[in-house]
């Protein structure tokens, strides 16, 4: 491997993609026993990084992110072939890597997208006989739109007439195709549940990033005596929140000029579930003023005007608000 990389980097391909205990290789091993092919992922991770290299300044990320793609690409194709819905693209599917011109050793090719694409995508060369992934230079995508990115292009990865650097699909819904039922076979009302994959763990992006690209995001204001506590899993929310009761803050008249503090004490948190993520805001005075609560209607008011949050339950003085609009 390159010394040009980071080093960082180059130990996250060697836990991460190399090893033969990572994830990536027991995503390409699953989807081995459901299609009786192997499809061999491969990286330049040195061309990888020279194009991609501006929009990760966190090199912390890279590695982890193509790895989530890689995996999600796997998993997807796995959950297709696996669901009866899409039985006739399963067939159309086999068909084609049963070709006799089609090499035993199939293989994806991950590779920098083009300009002008913005999210990842992946398309078929008939000629080559490989699948390619593409990982678009934008910041890295929630797993939602990942799914669905792929879903889509899945559905038309045989079909020459369809741009796969078409973004347009990423807001496509694609139909969900089932088996034609005669109603007069219909014994009872109850259809079966869908059944979806559950992410692999090494899939899943950190706390800060999973949860700020992954809605809904879920926001608690609580009245806590003479303190108001609001909690959110959205860190960039309650950053806005904080800064914003901040700047506006009004001094305490009765502190000495020395002090000069301000009447309400506004603190982030950082959350007892992982290191540097803050999903706990606290708002108390300074000093006791005989126990009277603070005003929260300020908060609520920001919550639901500015944040955009919509208020789903109130329990006494707590109140749960969640917001299914991604916010940058």
């Amino acid at each position: 491997m390159s010394k040009e990389l980071p080093l960082k980097v180059r130990m996250d391909v060697r836990d991460l993609w190399d090893s033969s205990k990572s994830s990536v290789n027991d995503s390409v091993s699953a989807l081995n026993k459901i299609l009786g092919h192997t499809i061999t992922p491969r990286v330049e991770w040195n061309v990888m990084w020279t194009d991609l290299k501006d929009r990760f300044p966190d090199n912390t990320i890279f590695v982890p992110t193509v790895v989530r793609y890689t995996i999600a690409w796997y998993e997807r194709l796995s959950g297709r072939l696996e669901n009866d819905a899409y039985e006739e693209w399963t067939e159309k599917f086999l068909d084609v890597l049963s070709d006799g011109s089609i090499r035993k050793a199939l293989s994806l090719h991950i590779e920098p997208a083009g300009p002008g694409v913005t999210r990842p995508s992946t398309k078929w060369n008939a000629k080559l006989a490989t699948f390619h992934l593409c990982v678009p230079q934008t910041e890295p995508v929630s797993q939602s739109k990942l799914d669905s990115s792929f879903d889509k292009d899945f559905e038309n990865l045989f079909n020459t007439d369809i741009d796969a650097k078409d973004d347009d699909w990423a807001d496509v819904e694609v139909e969900t195709r089932t088996a034609t039922v005669n109603p007069a076979t219909i014994s009872s009302p109850y259809e079966p549940p869908s059944v979806v994959r559950l992410p692999v763990l090494d899939a899943l992006a950190r706390p800060l990033e999973l949860f700020t690209s992954t809605g809904p995001y879920i926001l608690i204001v609580e009245e806590r005596g003479g303190m108001i506590v609001v909690q959110c899993s959205h860190e960039p929310s309650l950053e806005l929140l904080a800064a914003y009761l901040n700047k506006w803050s009004k001094s305490n008249p009765n502190d000495s000029d020395s002090l000069k503090r301000s009447i309400l004490k506004v603190e982030l948190v950082e959350s007892e579930y992982c290191f540097g993520l803050m999903d706990t805001l606290t708002v108390e005075r300074t000093m006791a003023r005989n126990g009277n609560s603070i005003n929260p209607t300020i908060i609520l008011a920001f919550v639901e005007g500015v944040l955009g949050y919509k208020l789903t339950n109130t329990m006494g003085s707590c109140r749960t608000y969640a917001s299914t609009t991604l916010l940058k």
